[in-house]
């Protein structure tokens, strides 16, 4: 009887069981998320979301039907438009998967930077419009995406149920004929 005992000890005290290890490191990265309750921290989020390439932060910038009953919509610059018919009916499913698609080639670091300028909002209480020029530099592997697109957005933002602002609608304006966001947005759907 002491054998079996002996057997079973050295099997439990000799193979580690009961030892700690080494915590394992997070699998995604971490990055704050401010509640959107003004405007201005809602387009902060989306900025730092896209530069930091955290997709479940860009995501939350958007409206989610379970909190306000409008549907996401995405108008692109004609001239984007008619090269990638794509972008006629473009929802909230198209914009992670671009955006998965954009992090997936990017480079290491800051390789995503974007300024908006030249803010003109108007409010009506719960929504409002908010205008910017945008130049959003990409640094990718692929040298084809790489590059600056310029325009102008018009987001139509919402108070939703949560008392947080999202974007429920988004409009790509080309300007001086650069290549614009939509332009990345066809290329990379």
């Amino acid at each position: 009887m002491k054998i079996k005992h002996l057997i079973i000890l050295t099997i439990l005290f000799g193979c580690n069981f009961f030892s700690t290890r080494e915590p394992e490191l997070p699998t995604s990265t971490s990055t704050s998320q401010i509640p959107a309750t003004t405007p201005e921290i809602l387009f902060r989020n989306f900025k730092s979301s896209i530069e930091q390439k955290a997709i479940d932060n860009y995501i939350l910038c958007f409206v989610d039907q379970a909190f306000l009953n409008k549907k996401f919509k995405f108008i692109a610059s004609a001239n984007s438009l008619v090269q990638n018919p794509t972008l006629n009916d473009w929802g909230i499913e198209s914009e992670r998967q671009y955006f998965n698609n954009l992090k997936s080639i990017s480079l290491e670091g800051n390789s995503l930077n974007l300024t908006l300028n030249n803010l003109i909002n108007t409010s009506f209480g719960d929504s409002a419009i908010y205008q910017y020029d945008y130049e959003f530099n990409v640094n990718t592997k692929d040298i084809s995406v790489t590059g600056t697109y310029k325009g102008t957005t018009q987001f139509k933002i919402n108070l939703d149920k949560r008392n947080q602002w999202v974007i429920t609608s988004w409009q790509d304006i080309s300007k001086d004929n650069s290549k614009t966001w939509s332009d990345l947005k066809g290329r990379l759907y």
